[in-house]
């Protein structure tokens, strides 16, 4: 079980926060000539381990760069360490990024970042998280964390909206974790004046979701959204094909890709799902040969040749780090001070992971990602419906 308590992650965060005040170090910042130093902790093993692919995707665009000279001259010095998403871990690995390392740049993964904030804002080093909790837009109170992927409470109200206009009478289920990615996906439903009917709530990794199911169907919901990872999300789909049972399913975009939903759960059983997504599929055969993914590929067969570069979770690796890097290209100096203001000021800048037609903006969230796209499985690949929308002007990105 992954999933834990606000107190919990609440005591682990305000003891770290005093452990790395006592420090005593300059923080966030390298000497003129030396290397950028970068750290991360990801989930390498448990429940969440296939995100840790993410590692390996940011490691090879790193790898790449310095190939190719560096940043001004300056080289990336990066490396990862394992927090099996257990929030003490990931403290102990900051802890240890900040005081031993020096980093400028300490890169978390999901919810339990929460539980860094202080920590790493008490040491003055700038976060990077990639994670969809809404919790991770609150840069007034935390003004050295950024979070690099949506708020999954856009995508909520995204989804909310389209079936508010479609189906006003549709009966709608709701699964996702039993944590905070839910309750931002839910308050966007809810804003969108869609309360599921059902909301059920499951660990990561749980493969039986046949109690769940017959839940749903016994409430007749016509209509589900969820947001669940692997293995949970290719056993629903499965499941609900084989008994027959075919609401309209939305699926959640962390988790929208073919390695996550369409090979585990089978073609069949995806076709007419839809999923508002802002990055691209490796494994997508509609869009396996633009240019970017060809890099990509080309990247992490020549610097992590081990890793899994058909695992989108490594496509977001790859991009997070394109998008670190092209925050640093911009700095006056390399500190996190400089380097999260160069962030903020990133205005439509291109990136290798986003749909085509998307850009990079800094916005007054902290976040750079606000461009999605519906896009429906017809049975062989994710196809775009209709325009680009940003939920900036849209009023979703309050």
């Amino acid at each position: 079980m992954t999933n834990y308590p606000t107190k919990l992650i609440a005591l682990v965060a305000a003891v770290a926060a005093t452990a790395t005040a006592c420090s005593g170090r300059s923080a966030g910042s390298q000497t003129e000539n030396s290397d950028i130093v970068i750290r991360a902790s990801y989930p390498l093993s448990g429940a969440l381990a296939s995100a840790g692919v993410s590692a390996d995707g940011a490691a090879a665009y790193f790898k790449a760069v310095n190939a190719a000279g560096g940043i001004n001259g300056r080289k990336i010095d990066f490396e990862v360490k394992d927090d099996a998403f257990d929030p003490a871990r990931l403290v102990s690995n900051n802890t240890e990024f900040v005081k031993k390392d020096h980093a400028t740049v300490v890169i978390n993964f999901g919810g339990i970042a929460v539980a860094a904030r202080p920590q790493l804002n008490s040491a003055g080093v700038a976060q990077i998280v990639q994670g969809g909790e809404t919790v991770l837009s609150d840069v007034k109170k935390f003004p050295d964390s950024r979070a690099f992927v949506p708020d999954i409470a856009w995508e909520g109200e995204l989804q909310g909206r389209y079936i508010k206009e479609k189906t006003p009478k549709a009966v709608v289920g709701f699964m996702g974790f039993n944590n905070e990615l839910a309750d931002s996906q839910l308050a966007g439903l809810a804003k969108a004046g869609v309360k599921p009917v059902k909301a059920l709530r499951l660990p990561p990794g749980q493969g039986d979701v046949a109690s769940q199911v017959t839940e749903l169907k016994a409430a007749k919901v016509d209509t589900l959204v969820v947001t669940l990872g692997p293995p949970t999300l290719g056993a629903l789909l499965s499941y609900m094909g084989q008994i027959d049972y075919h609401p309209q399913v939305f699926v959640g975009s962390p988790y929208a890709d073919f390695a996550s939903t369409v090979k585990p759960a089978g073609a069949a059983n995806v076709k007419g799902a839809l999923s508002y997504q802002w990055f691209k599929d490796p494994q997508n055969p509609a869009v396996h040969d633009e240019k970017a993914l060809v890099k990509y590929r080309a990247d992490m067969a020549q610097y992590a040749p081990k890793a899994d570069a058909n695992q989108s979770f490594a496509l977001t690796g790859y991009g997070l780090a394109a998008a670190v890097v092209s925050a640093l290209k911009d700095t006056k100096d390399v500190s996190s001070k400089s380097f999260l203001s160069a962030w903020d000021s990133l205005s439509n800048v291109a990136n290798p992971l986003l749909i085509d037609g998307a850009n990079l903006t800094g916005e007054s969230d902290g976040r750079l990602v606000h461009e999605y796209q519906l896009h429906e499985f017809n049975g062989t690949s994710w196809m775009p419906k209709g325009s680009i929308a940003n939920v900036s002007p849209n009023g979703i990105a309050d």
